[in-house]
């Protein structure tokens, strides 16, 4: 199992603990209200790649004034064993001021690949790509100041898939390798296309998702997608490069917009090439293998199995 590194401290919780004083950052705040009529607050807080569910019995408005998603805040309570996960009962929680660097490092989640050699690797991608309109398109698009600043510090995903710092950097590697694999078995491919698209499939995402620790959609994010944001990117970068042929411009536009696979998965079209279908299914095992191992990672149950996986409608296996 990969483990998701949570700087120099592991937090392990068991049943019956006390917590004193323990910095988490907020994911979730609701108010709720129980069936004998007592309003309550019920919150998911993480640190690390841990996700924890957590309930506030003693209900103070000024708590959801002072507590939102993404602050930082520190806890007091008990964990408890509650239908087999770990749920904790705060007794007392403080909203943590400009949290300092060494904090937010040691309770975000993190890629264990530091992400100096992240970047040495697309970069060794990008050359890999003897094209030399796809190389340049490739080498204008990661030279750009807003993915420089940004690409390697951002997740892959809101929750499901490599939701850590430096997770998109680390998905786009790993899905490009996949096609590299697959362009070694079927040498009909074509691999510089391939490549290229692999690269910059989720290019968009730099755009559709926040920084941490939020890591939250933007309204741009949330209103145009990933998919969109990237093509748009993509044709906007293409069009600075003299001559860039047209048909290929077309070809690797539809393998960004058909890496989702289906309609239903958010593409607006089906893969029609052999680089779309083999760039679908390439992201489709990075995305799910890791969703795995972070559902195994993140799960509170005390037994062998998650509990039920509501993204991928089954129990999984520790």
């Amino acid at each position: 199992m990969y483990n998701i590194k949570r700087g120099d401290f592991m937090l392990c919780l068991n049943p019956n603990d006390k917590i004193e004083c323990q910095p988490f950052i907020v994911r979730k705040i609701y108010k709720k209200v129980s069936q004998n009529k007592k309003e309550y607050y019920h919150l998911q807080i993480s640190h690390g790649i841990k996700n924890y569910d957590a309930k506030i019995w003693n209900f103070k408005d000024e708590i959801s004034v002072n507590i939102t998603p993404g602050c930082f805040a520190n806890v007091w309570g008990t964990v408890k064993d509650f239908k087999g996960n770990l749920q904790i009962h705060i007794d007392k929680i403080l909203k943590i001021e400009n949290p300092d660097e060494d904090l937010i490092q040691q309770i975000t989640p993190t890629c264990n690949t530091d992400p100096l050699k992240l970047e040495i690797e697309i970069n060794k991608l990008i050359s890999s790509v003897k094209h030399p309109k796809l190389n340049s398109l490739l080498n204008s698009i990661f030279n750009l100041p807003e993915i420089i600043n940004n690409f390697y510090l951002k997740a892959a995903g809101a929750e499901i898939h490599h939701a850590y710092i430096g997770g998109l950097a680390e998905h786009t590697i790993e899905v490009t390798k996949i096609v590299i694999f697959l362009c070694n078995i079927y040498n009909y491919i074509n691999r510089d296309l391939a490549v290229t698209a692999s690269l910059l499939h989720d290019i968009g995402k730099v755009i559709e998702l926040s920084n941490f620790p939020e890591n939250k959609y933007t309204d741009a994010g949330r209103m145009l997608g990933h998919i969109y944001l990237g093509t748009d990117l993509i044709s906007a970068e293409a069009n600075k490069i003299a001559d860039f042929p047209n048909d290929l411009l077309l070809d690797l536009k539809h393998c960004i917009l058909a890496h989702h696979g289906t309609l239903e998965m958010g593409s607006p079209v089906v893969p029609m090439t052999i680089e779309a279908i083999a760039l679908h299914n390439a992201d489709k095992m990075s995305a799910e293998i890791n969703g795995f191992n972070l559902a195994i990672q993140r799960d509170t149950n005390t037994g062998n199995w998650t509990e039920f996986n509501n993204i991928y409608k089954r129990y999984i296996k520790k």
